[in-house]
């Protein structure tokens, strides 16, 4: 059993899970879903799953089954920032990977404020997994070596340079919670697939909010 590795990330899921009852991320997360259908139809790509839509935090790679509980051990050891907010409002292309992405600025969460104040919650947690990560698997190393860009995948496959706009209107999602998340092979209509479910969740602190 210790020889079976599983393919792991940390990420925020889509849509956010939230205490309120009159949930604003559920109306933004179907404004995504419809975005993503609509670029990848006219950029003839291939629409990421509604269900697989995420911001990673950190990607671990392939994990055994003693690692991934060390990496749990280690996560629920740590002092978790505050609940955050994160504004998308940009497409972007990269060449390499075919892929036109969402860009995430995140911000303190406010009510009916115009101004948004930027939160550095999301580089803090991305920090803390990445430290809480480094002595369990290698592969946690390249997200800080490489740059860390917080972002949402639309689409894949497409092969040539889009013309991209702005958003009309930008989307917006409070996140009070992170997940570590397992990357498994599916059967689809059209062949193999994957599907992200998460494995286990963790509350993030209480956002003090400055009316």
């Amino acid at each position: 059993m210790s020889d079976i590795t599983e393919k792991l990330f940390f990420a925020l899921g889509l849509p956010p899970i939230t205490d309120e009852k009159n949930d604003c991320n559920l109306k933004s997360y179907q404004q995504l879903c419809q975005l993503k259908n609509t670029v990848a139809a006219e950029m003839q790509g291939k629409p990421i799953l509604n269900n697989n839509l995420h911001i990673t935090l950190v990607f671990l790679g392939a994990v055994k089954q003693q690692q991934k509980q060390r990496l749990i051990t280690n996560v629920n050891q740590l002092i978790a920032p505050q609940a955050f907010s994160v504004s998308c409002s940009e497409l972007h292309y990269w060449p390499r990977s075919q892929v036109i992405w969402l860009d995430c600025h995140a911000y303190h969460p406010v009510h009916q404020q115009r101004h948004q104040q930027p939160s550095t919650s999301l580089q803090t947690l991305v920090c803390l997994l990445q430290q809480a990560a480094i002595h369990v698997t290698s592969d946690a190393v390249s997200n800080q070596a490489s740059g860390y860009i917080p972002h949402i995948t639309l689409c894949k496959k497409v092969t040539s340079r889009p013309h991209l706009s702005p958003l009309p209107q930008q989307l917006d999602f409070h996140f009070q919670h992170f997940g570590l998340y397992i990357s498994e092979t599916i059967k689809t209509a059209h062949g193999s697939g994957v599907q992200y479910r998460c494995l286990q969740q963790w509350s993030l602190a209480a956002a003090h909010i400055n009316n």
